[in-house]
């Protein structure tokens, strides 16, 4: 049995709605980004769609599953800063930041202080635009909450963190990758093969069935099927060199602004 994390936000849908969680070498355990990167680390699963900055955290003892990622190329529509200001006017404003991610913190971290100059202070709530913003100046939301806040219509200015990225290093940006620990290669590497395997065969039918997933996600939160449609014309499930050179890019960004302790380096397996 290998257990794997299952991430319910509509953006992963593509990964995970065509997965059989009826096969027997199976077990699908729920959790939002920041739980499945703690359980990984911990033991209490074996594989999972985690954060890429908490692959960075553990690069020397996880493996990343080639062809498979949460990514974009621009603009992502739901991982979204919400701020009362423009982000030029946030230094030594108080920033609140979701609890159910790691990557999108991180990045507002890059974000804000290299390329914007600024130092806000910075508080971790739950996902919760009207709270935050009743004790902060600009809020991190991300996934489904992003999405609903911003259907709202808040009053307030709205900044696409996908966007801002490749605005300011021309790079692709990956928010998830698929790891688990090196060590189950010699331990179990027959398993992990199957997985892979039904992964890549489940995102491909995904990929094929849009119509399927975009009213499944309508059903969900409500929207649009143009707005569902448009929301996943700009991901990417992949992972190729392009991909990879903006993963590696926020990687080293976050090595060399001190959010990381070592300079990761990317290890694929199986080997391509």
């Amino acid at each position: 049995m290998i257990r794997i994390g299952h991430n319910p936000n509509t953006n992963m849908l593509p990964m995970f709605h065509f997965l059989s969680r009826e096969h027997p070498l199976l077990e699908s355990i729920t959790a939002e980004p920041t739980g499945h990167n703690a359980m990984l680390a911990d033991g209490r699963i074996d594989m999972a769609p985690i954060s890429a900055f908490s692959y960075g955290e553990h690069w020397q003892d996880y493996a990343i599953l080639p062809n498979l990622s949460v990514s974009t190329q621009g603009r992502v529509g739901s991982i979204l800063l919400f701020s009362k200001v423009p982000l030029k006017d946030l230094d030594g404003l108080i920033v609140a930041l979701t609890d159910t991610s790691a990557t999108s913190v991180n990045l507002t971290k890059i974000l804000l202080q290299h390329y914007y100059g600024v130092a806000p202070r910075y508080l971790t709530m739950p996902s919760d635009l009207q709270g935050m913003l009743a004790k902060a100046d600009a809020a991190l939301l991300i996934a489904d909450a992003a999405i609903q806040a911003a259907l709202n219509k808040p009053d307030c200015y709205i900044y696409d963190l996908g966007e801002e990225w490749l605005h300011h290093t021309g790079c692709s940006m990956t928010y998830a990758v698929w790891a688990f620990p090196k060590r189950l290669i010699s331990e179990r590497e027959k398993e992990l093969m199957i997985v892979y395997r039904l992964l890549l065969d489940a995102k491909t039918k995904a990929l094929c069935n849009m119509e399927d997933i975009v009213l499944t996600c309508q059903n969900m939160l409500g929207g649009s099927l143009d707005f569902w449609r448009d929301y996943f014309n700009q991901f990417k499930y992949g992972l190729d060199h392009t991909l990879v050179s903006g993963l590696k890019k926020y990687l080293d960004l976050c090595y060399e602004l001190n959010l990381l302790s070592s300079r990761p380096i990317l290890e694929f397996w199986p080997e391509e």
